[in-house]
């Protein structure tokens, strides 16, 4: 589901995974723990298929520094491997 060309980081794609109904929580901590849980699965996951350390592109969320994230494609053409 995700945008070929949108820059995604490991938290932005949690907030898409909470956007988009796709977890499987309901309550408030429970929702929150998942979210936890897919920024930690993803980052692993970047770093497990050689994502680029610079990424493709800076990510600023509310309340944070940048980020490095990376383009939808390059997510999607991992999970080919």
């Amino acid at each position: 589901m995700l945008k070929d060309e949108q820059i995604y980081t490991p938290a932005t794609i949690a907030a898409f995974a909470e956007a988009n109904g796709l977890l499987k929580e309901v309550t408030t901590a429970g929702i929150k723990l998942e979210k936890q849980r897919i920024r930690i699965t993803m980052g692993r996951f970047s770093n497990n298929h050689g994502f680029p350390d610079q990424g493709d592109g800076m990510v600023t969320m509310p309340g944070q520094a940048p980020v490095p994230g990376w383009f939808g494609w390059r997510w999607k053409s991992a999970l080919k491997r």
